[in-house]
């Protein structure tokens, strides 16, 4: 027998209830009786596994990648979204990379856009030798500087009048350094970011 017409009038086929099937969690799962017909419908959760990424290349949907900002200092809270054209691949200090990620990404960390700077101070002193070659013009020289002449000799320097002209190698006996202040940009700020589009 065949029926024709739009099966406007037919109330019932199945005992599946009406309603959605799935979600952003869940698959809809059918099953078909042996006259063809859907006789139920359920829905199955969806599960993650390790092996799921384990397949999946670098800069994938579903992947994660440390990454900093492209440029700027902006500070980016968690769960902030930027396009993969805002930020650069990095490594955990914050040493950054020049391959730009396709796609959009969520940062699932903190960002707060600033480098970190170590600042120390301390004091110190040290002993070495060392030359200094060139003229010693139009000054005053004093104390018990040597400076070696031309065919081997030595010539005292002791209070040289200005204006003056010696040329040779100088002799430096010791150096002593009091205080050293240094700020040391150690890292710019890198998170954790997971593609989602």
């Amino acid at each position: 027998m065949a029926l024709f017409g739009t099966g406007s009038n037919i109330t019932n086929t199945t005992s599946v209830a009406a309603g959605n099937y799935g979600s952003a969690n869940a698959v809809p799962s059918i099953t078909v009786d042996a006259n063809q017909r859907i006789s139920a419908i359920n829905t199955n959760a969806i599960t993650l596994t390790a092996a799921i990424n384990a397949n999946a290349s670098v800069g994938d949907i579903g992947t994660y990648a440390f990454m900093q900002q492209a440029s700027g200092n902006t500070q980016y809270a968690p769960g902030t979204t930027l396009a993969g054209s805002s930020l650069r691949y990095s490594d955990a200090t914050g040493r950054v990379h020049t391959d730009t990620p396709s796609g959009n990404w969520r940062c699932m960390g903190y960002d707060s856009g600033a480098a970190l700077v170590n600042t120390g101070t301390g004091t110190g002193s040290g002993s070495g030798s060392g030359t200094i070659s060139g003229t010693l013009q139009g000054g005053n020289v004093q104390g018990n500087t040597t400076v070696q002449g031309g065919k081997g000799g030595f010539v005292p320097t002791d209070n040289l009048g200005v204006g003056g002209n010696v040329g040779g190698t100088a002799t430096i006996n010791t150096v002593t350094i009091n205080s050293v202040t240094v700020n040391t940009t150690v890292a710019y700020s890198a998170t954790l970011w997971l593609r989602y589009s």
